[in-house]
């Protein structure tokens, strides 16, 4: 199995790249795709860049260059569940693009047309998988649930309480519902692990510069053993 692994930033995804053997790198559209093994298994891992379209560029190309037989979106997200505490874990049951918007015309919020369809589902064998593995990490609490992406920092209750509201959502980001839509429509099995980082609240912009750097190393330490696991099979 090979596996594609997308961060937004440097500090989400550059530990895999120092871990990946005989690395390859093919930039394409100003992406550096870095392609080799790491445990053993064969990997392709790239920084996307922040956002919705850098997003779905990255996976788009990927998909079409590498054909990795599965996507997993990593990094950091603001969480929404009070469960949540700086450094857990939230595992992806469905992603959702919450700044996706034509109610006026009568659709549900997050309604994405063509597909037509408000939620994106994730692989649900490597989602249980992510959650076994960061369960095994004793100081850190992983939960499921769907994940909200848009073009927005989420750092005010309001827009915190909306998401919430809107699709039960866990955690909120920039990216992994772009990524979960290119792969949906080119039948490509997804996942999205993302460590919290900030509230997602009015304490944000202080959260976020503090911990966002140790948060990833959560996400990044389980991938890690995640390809162990796989390598074993």
């Amino acid at each position: 199995m090979k596996f594609g692994i997308i961060g937004a930033m440097d500090l989400e995804v550059n530990a895999l790249k120092d871990k990946m053997d005989k690395a390859v790198i093919t930039t394409i559209s100003s992406v550096d795709f870095y392609s080799g093994k790491i445990n053993g298994v064969e990997t392709v891992v790239a920084t996307a860049g922040v956002g919705k379209v850098n997003a779905a560029i990255c996976a788009q190309t990927m998909i079409l260059t590498f054909k990795p037989d599965i996507i997993i979106n990593i990094g950091v997200a603001g969480g929404l569940s009070g469960e949540f505490e700086i450094g857990d874990i939230a595992v992806a049951t469905a992603v959702v693009e919450h700044d996706m918007d034509t109610s006026p015309l009568g659709d549900p919020v997050g309604f994405i047309s063509g597909m037509n369809k408000v939620y994106m589902d994730c692989d649900k064998e490597l989602s249980d998988v992510l959650l076994e593995v960061a369960n095994q990490i004793g100081e850190i609490k992983a939960i499921k649930g769907v994940i909200a992406s848009g073009d927005q920092f989420i750092s005010e209750d309001t827009a915190r309480n909306r998401i919430k509201s809107n699709f039960n959502a866990i955690a909120a980001e920039m990216e992994g519902a772009s990524i979960g839509h290119v792969c949906t429509v080119n039948n490509v099995p997804f996942a999205v692990l993302r460590a919290i980082s900030d509230g997602a609240n009015d304490g944000a912009t202080m959260d976020y510069p503090t911990f966002a750097k140790s948060a990833a190393k959560n996400s990044v330490r389980i991938m890690l053993n995640v390809l162990e696991k796989y390598s074993n099979l």
